[in-house]
């Protein structure tokens, strides 16, 4: 049997659209158990009910069945539970989770961990962008890029006085479907004032400099777009500000708001949720830490051990 969480993640931060995502310290728990038969018992769990999905769209059992597939093994048996804690569909990374705790569990029960590098190209194909799986596999602020037809990241460690005030209304938006209101060509004037503000993000936790996030987390890119379909958006930004937020932005796709502070954080998220009101939008807000641990290398310590152990 073995435990792990995966965390929850934020990708994009405003202008880092497909690049930038950190994880955060809201954890969504597996339980994974080995089975004699050749049997795959999947739960999912989320707020304590039970949430069903077809086989054709459950992350968890198809990222098993092609880690199996990708080490070429014949499938073992396996029991997964994966607890959530990250609402579905709501900008949080919760395929992501599910895509990763589907191939760690893979990893363990098959006793064979596939390298980085692979394990990074595997999740990337299942989930179709690198801004949410990598950070959920190595932790931190990753900035994803491609390197001829693979993917690779660099890591930055959170600062552990940074706050991340989560807000998240009470409806769904699915990635899939917000990428098709996104438009099939930029302009050169959007592209260059993303290139800017990515870069003066990337400045900011570098040297912790986060009166720089107000302008840092803008964007032209995605935003404007995605923004229509959540009821108050802007409001939300301003008052985010307004109240003390370094900047705010969208997490991933939406409709979750995240805020960066150092301080009064309870006062800034009351506000948010009290904006979205004014718009009929009702929400429940997080105050998060970034969180820097590797799961990779948690599996890795622990298929060793075993290993070693001649489990």
């Amino acid at each position: 049997m073995i435990n792990f969480n995966v965390p929850s993640t934020s990708a994009n931060l405003g202008p880092g659209f497909d690049t930038l995502g950190l994880a955060l310290n809201l954890f969504n728990k597996f339980e994974v158990r080995s089975r004699p038969d050749k049997k795959i018992n999947i739960s999912v769990i989320s707020k304590n009910n039970k949430v069903n999905f077809d086989d054709a769209d459950n992350l968890i059992l198809n990222s098993y069945l092609k880690y199996y597939e990708y080490i070429n093994k014949k499938i073992d048996g396996i029991d997964i539970t994966e607890k959530m804690n990250s609402p579905l569909a709501r900008g949080m990374g919760s395929s992501a989770s599910a895509i990763v705790g589907g191939l760690f569990s893979a990893a363990w029960n098959a006793k064979s961990l596939i390298s980085a590098k692979e394990f990074i190209d595997l999740a990337v194909d299942i989930e179709g962008h690198p801004d949410n799986v990598i950070p959920a596999i190595f932790g931190g602020l990753d900035i994803n890029y491609k390197k001829g037809d693979r993917f690779s990241y660099h890591k930055i460690n959170i600062p552990e006085e940074l706050k991340f005030i989560v807000i998240i209304p009470d409806f769904e938006l699915k990635t899939s479907e917000t990428r098709k209101i996104l438009p099939n060509r930029l302009d050169y004037t959007s592209t260059v004032f993303n290139l800017g503000r990515i870069s003066l993000l990337i400045t900011a936790f570098l040297e912790k400099n986060y009166s720089l996030l107000a302008e840092a987390m803008e964007d032209k890119l995605h935003q404007p777009f995605r923004s229509k379909l959540i009821p108050g958006f802007e409001h939300v930004i301003k008052t985010a500000k307004k109240e003390g937020a370094f900047g705010a932005s969208l997490s991933g796709a939406g409709p979750t708001v995240i805020a960066v502070t150092t301080s009064n954080e309870n006062l800034i998220a009351d506000g948010m949720i009290s904006a979205f009101l004014d718009h009929n939008v009702t929400a429940e807000k997080y105050i998060l830490k970034g969180y820097n641990i590797s799961l990779y290398k948690i599996i890795e310590n622990i298929i060793a051990d075993n290993k070693k152990g001649g489990n």
